[in-house]
């Protein structure tokens, strides 16, 4: 297990919902040393970061976490989050809408050049963080593109990461919290981990996928994992059972 992580999000919503427990999760799962990045735009994709990377517009909200709390700077670069840190793991991902739509993904490798001509730590790795199909009842405007199923959602954005992200040498691996949030679905927690139908709930949700980014990136085992938000304790702690085996499920999936 890592015992040390400096990990910067390229993302949207999403990745805040990926990564709001993570710090507590790390370190209640024994990584010692812990600081996290997000430079976000809600509901950005691939081709607005690439046009971010250009232009380095102060186009971003950037949220730091080195003791367990985020702060947030609005009206900040790409280069601003990026060259703040020795960053050891950098993450991209799809805006939600996108994501089970492999034409969308073309302009990752601008981001990714770009990360990698800038970036402070040269051996940083590049990870990509797949994200999750809406909820069945969702009414998310972009939901009728995947028919309004979240079974053709989530086949559509498996399909993308087996087209558009594995063949890419340029990544080390996939953190699989689309896979983790469908595991837990099929439990008897059901289809009830959205707060809106489309981001995380403050509970189950956004635990789940803390717990698989952990393990994704720092081997973590969930069953060694204790903490829990405290708001959200009681509502987690009868479905912990299920959310740990989801994650341990997706951890062990192979997506080629």
């Amino acid at each position: 297990m890592k015992k040390s992580i400096k990990n910067l999000a390229i993302g949207n919503s999403f990745s805040v919902d990926g990564m709001e427990y993570l710090w507590q999760v790390l370190r209640a799962g024994g990584v010692e040393e812990v600081i996290l990045g997000n430079l976000a735009i809600g509901g950005c994709p691939v081709c607005l970061h690439a046009d971010n990377v250009a232009s380095d517009a102060p186009a971003y909200l950037y949220g730091k976490n080195t003791d367990g709390v985020w702060t947030w700077e609005s009206e900040q670069t790409f280069s601003r989050g990026l060259l703040d840190e020795e960053w050891d793991v950098v993450t991209l991902q799809q805006a939600s809408h996108d994501s089970g739509l492999p034409e969308t993904y073309a302009r990752q490798g601008e981001v990714i050049d770009y990360v990698n001509t800038h970036k402070r730590n040269p051996n940083a790795v590049l990870y990509w963080h797949m994200t999750w199909a809406y909820q069945s009842d969702s009414d998310h405007w972009a939901f009728p593109r995947y028919n309004s199923d979240q079974a053709t959602m989530y086949n559509a954005i498996v399909n993308a990461v087996q087209t558009q992200i594995l063949p890419n040498p340029a990544y080390t691996g996939v953190i699989p919290s689309g896979v983790a949030i469908q595991n837990l679905r099929a439990t008897p927690v059901g289809d009830t981990v959205t707060r809106d139908g489309f981001h995380m709930s403050e509970s189950h949700g956004r635990y789940t996928a803390a717990l698989t980014w952990a393990q994704t990136l720092c081997r973590v085992d969930p069953d060694t994992v204790d903490w829990m938000p405290e708001d959200f304790a009681d509502a987690i702690r009868p479905d912990l059972a299920y959310i740990r085996e989801a994650v341990k499920k997706a951890g062990n999936t192979s997506l080629a």
